[in-house]
């Protein structure tokens, strides 16, 4: 990083929420520098060539699925992501020729398939979600004072007693026949959560990947240029307005000076002085970065609640050949959807249970559930399967990742072998990732792709505003919920601003000799 004069904001990362956060403050007019400690841009949503086999190969390596892309937002961002909808959107087979699920776009594509079986429970969703759009540019508020800010009268409880309770609660209100169903909902709705389908709070992110498929490209859109064009089009966006992004460059330590942000120190020993920094690690990073100690005992508390005792663990194949699933070998274009491969058929949410119980004993699941997704190679015939396995434990119990690492690939590709037989022939090469090695790979503390589990939502997630002054969070943990793209780099850029807004109010400019 070539020498520049101080900055007015230090932003610490360029993952999608600090790059949106840059974009922000720069075209507020002020001069902000973005440090990551990655060779490119992006986070956790980049594109890379993992394949030693196949090295042409892009890959997914991360995140896999766009998440929740306000329509809000994308009006005040004014960039075009170039998201088309996922369609179909959803796939579920069984191990059974022609018992599958098949779902074309958003939500009225999934209520279509189900052959009216959601239409009430998606009536609802769709009422609350419509409610929610001012909400998530606004800040955050309690989960009753967003009831009682946005939400009609009448679906206030609802809305409340889905935040807090449980997706098995609340899908048992509307009498899904489908076993199958109820398991995909689980599953769709759990995989960046360590919770079971009966948790108190695991029925929030159900309304989350709703309101996704409803209301915006997000849950169900595909960047045609790989999930990494995502972060180069708000680089781009950023740059232009005038931010400096330098890759390569990782951050020791988040200096204070008399309780205040004062600037950052890299790896490399240089300071960067800065009076306003805005973090887009993790907050248990963040915590580690400026000290425990000066968050204050409430948010340091606060941030280590965050800790789960494990996340999803990424499989990334490269494939000779797409799967040929025994439920639907013809192509009707399965393969664009986002493929859920759910040991158990109907019996399927009794084995997500049992998945998520070996996963709390501290052992990876014999037969784990799988979210999917499929890429074909525009420079040569071979494919790429980005597969995320939920509740994967970050420390397993008496023995460790180095020994069983081999033994969980294999009961990973057995679930994907039993719904698709052959594909394990197909496979060129593979990139399994478990949370410690998603920790080191992509700088996320514990693995968490997400920075903290969805089921915390609004004012329960991580604040914009620290007890230091000067230092703010734009992380992925941030409110109002998981899985949303940009939204906490708005937010937290729109608080620098009031802030800083509110200090040249307060400073008193005295007579000009």
């Amino acid at each position: 990083m070539h020498a520049m004069d101080a900055p007015d904001v230090v932003v610490v990362g360029a993952g999608v929420n600090g790059l949106v956060c840059a974009l922000g403050l720069a075209r507020a007019g002020l001069t902000v520098e973005v440090l990551e400690e990655r060779p490119i841009a992006g986070g956790v949503m980049r594109t890379e060539y993992p394949f030693a086999r196949s090295p042409r190969l892009a890959a997914a390596t991360g995140a896999h699925r766009v998440g929740f892309f306000p329509p809000e937002l994308a009006r005040v961002l004014g960039v075009d992501l170039g998201l088309v909808p996922r369609d179909p959107s959803v796939f579920a087979p069984t191990i059974e020729p022609g018992r599958f699920l098949l779902a074309g776009a958003g939500n009225e594509g999934l209520r279509a398939a189900a052959g009216g079986a959601l239409d009430a429970m998606l009536a609802v969703l769709d009422a609350i979600a419509s409610d929610l759009g001012g909400a998530w540019l606004s800040g955050a508020l309690s989960i009753e004072d967003t009831a009682d800010r946005w939400v009609r009268p009448q679906l206030r409880d609802t809305f409340v007693a889905l935040c807090k309770g449980s997706l098995a609660e609340y899908v048992a209100r509307f009498g899904i026949p489908s076993g199958l169903l109820k398991a995909v909902l689980a599953v769709d709705a759990l995989v960046g959560s360590w919770a079971s389908f009966d948790a108190p709070g695991s029925g929030a992110p159900l309304l989350f990947r709703h309101a996704a498929r409803s209301r915006s490209g997000g849950g169900d859109a595909v960047c045609p240029s790989g999930i990494g064009g995502i972060a180069r089009v708000l680089a781009d966006a950023a740059q232009a307005a005038g931010v400096r992004i330098a890759t390569a460059t990782s951050v020791r330590e988040i200096l204070v000076e008399a309780d205040a942000a004062a600037g950052v120190v890299c790896a490399d020993g240089r300071t960067i002085r800065a009076t306003t920094i805005v973090s887009g690690a993790d907050p248990l990073r963040l915590s580690a970065l400026v000290g425990s100690d000066r968050l204050g005992g409430a948010l340091a508390s606060k941030v280590a609640g965050f800790a789960r005792p494990g996340s999803a663990a990424k499989l990334n194949l490269a494939l000779a050949a797409l799967p040929r699933f025994a439920a639907l070998p013809d192509d009707r274009g399965q393969h664009r959807a986002t493929t859920f491969l759910i040991p158990g058929g109907d019996d399927g949410v009794r084995s997500i249970a049992r998945a998520f119980a070996e996963a709390s004993a501290g052992t990876f699941p014999s037969l784990p559930p799988l979210e999917c997704t499929f890429a074909s190679s525009a420079d040569e015939p071979v494919h790429h399967a980005s597969i995320m396995i939920p509740w994967a434990p970050y420390d397993l119990a008496g023995t460790t990742w180095a020994a069983e690492e081999d033994k969980a690939l294999g009961a990973v590709l057995a679930v994907l072998e039993s719904f698709a037989p052959g594909t394990r022939a197909s496979i060129i090469d593979a990139q399994f990732l478990h949370p410690k090695k998603l920790e080191t790979h992509f700088g996320v503390t514990r693995g968490h792709l997400r920075h903290t589990d969805d089921t915390f939502v609004l004012a329960e997630r991580m604040p914009y505003v620290t007890p230091v002054a000067g230092l703010y969070s734009c992380s992925s943990a941030c409110a109002p919920a998981g899985g949303m793209l940009g939204v906490a780099g708005h937010n937290a850029a729109m608080r620098v601003l009031a802030d800083f807004e509110l200090g040249l109010e307060s400073t008193v400019v005295g007579p000009q000799d």
